[in-house]
Order: structure tokens, then C-alpha cells, then sequence
């Protein structure tokens, strides 16, 4: 099964970003949008996993939970991968200034990496939103008229005192995400 590590987001967040997508699509044709139940924070793409390593992924992910406690994160600043010119995809940004998702993300992919193997990430974690993957450049305007058909930058506040452990079923219409474990910070 196909699966990552996720930090949901609530619904407050998840309205504010589908209006920034309301505003941009007009001028980015050529975009797959992220559907509202959808959106989320990755921690670890992890990719297939075997039906039978699933206990021993929830139980390394529980002990990576064990030490992290609850935080608060700010969802806001609209940009891309690239971030200048054209993107191929296109996010929000995720603040967390006392450094605790970056540990929690730290801890998830030494803990995948040491019980199963899952190789870790070799670029650095940027902790983003994704909100649409460009499938036509030339139907997409550069970050700079993106983000100036967005008026407000700011999302959400997301009170963060869990993760999950999503599956995602590929559909033609889009991925469909179901959690498979939620594990609560700090227990």
C-alpha cells in the first residue's frame, strides 16, 4: 500500500487555503489542484509499504511521537517549487519557530530508516502545503503573478497534537487519503 507520515490540518486552514486556490485559478490553467479533504503537511513520503511491515511502522512511528509534545504552526506565504519563474508546484509555507516539526520530522525518518529500512530524505525538509502539482508550464504565470492574485498570504493556525499515518489510493480523478494510525504527540 502507498502511504506517508501527515499532520492534518484543521478546518479554518484548510477554507483559507481553498480560497487562495479560488483566486489563482483563473490565471493557472494547466494545474491538478489538491482537493479540500486533502490537504495536509507531509512529514515522510514513505511510498509502498507491505501490509505486513504495518505494525512495525506504527509502533517505530509511536516511539517517534513518544518525545515530541503538542506546537502550533502558522500556515502562510504562497510560493513554489522552483520558487522564481514558473513552478512545477505550487504550496504554502509552514512556520514553526521553536523547531519542534522539524524535530518530529527528524524523528519519523530516523525511525522509518531504522526499523524498516526506508532509505531517509537526502534533501533538506521544507515543511509546506502543497496546493496544486503544474501540468502545463506555459498555461502557468511565474510565482510573482501568482502570488499577486492572492490578497492575503495568511492561512490559518493549525494546533498540531497529533500525526498520521495516511494510505493513498490513486484514482484517475485524484488520490484518495484514508488514515491508517493516529498517533497522539507526546504518549
Amino acid at each position: 500500500m502507498r502511504t506517508f507520515v501527515a499532520i492534518e490540518l484543521n478546518e479554518a486552514c484548510r477554507e483559507g487555503l481553498l480560497k487562495a486556490i479560488e483566486a489563482i485559478r483563473p490565471v493557472a490553467r494547466g494545474v491538478r489542484w489538491v482537493k479540500a479533504q486533502s490537504l495536509h503537511l507531509t512529514l515522510k513520503f514513505i511510498g509502498s509499504l507491505d501490509e505486513a511491515d504495518l505494525p512495525q511502522a506504527i509502533e517505530c512511528l509511536q516511539r517517534a511521537t513518544a518525545e515530541a509534545g503538542p506546537f502550533a504552526m502558522t500556515v502562510s506565504g504562497l510560493s513554489g517549487f522552483p520558487p522564481k519563474g514558473t513552478p512545477r508546484v505550487i504550496h504554502v509555507g509552514v512556520q514553526e519557530p521553536t523547531g519542534t516539526l522539524v524535530a518530529l520530522q527528524r524523528r519519523v525518518d530516523a525511525a522509518l530508516k531504522e526499523a524498516l529500512d526506508i532509505p531517509k530524505e537526502k534533501r533538506e525538509y521544507v515543511s509546506h502545503v502543497t496546493l496544486g502539482r503544474v501540468k502545463d508550464r506555459r498555461a502557468c504565470p511565474s510565482m510573482g503573478e501568482l502570488s499577486a492574485a492572492v490578497a492575503d498570504q495568511r492561512f490559518g493556525e493549525v494546533s498540531v497534537d497529533s500525526m498520521v499515518l495516511m494510505k493513498s489510493d490513486l484514482r484517475p480523478d485524484g488520490a484518495v487519503y484514508s488514515v491508517e494510525h493516529r498517533f497522539l504527540l507526546g504518549e
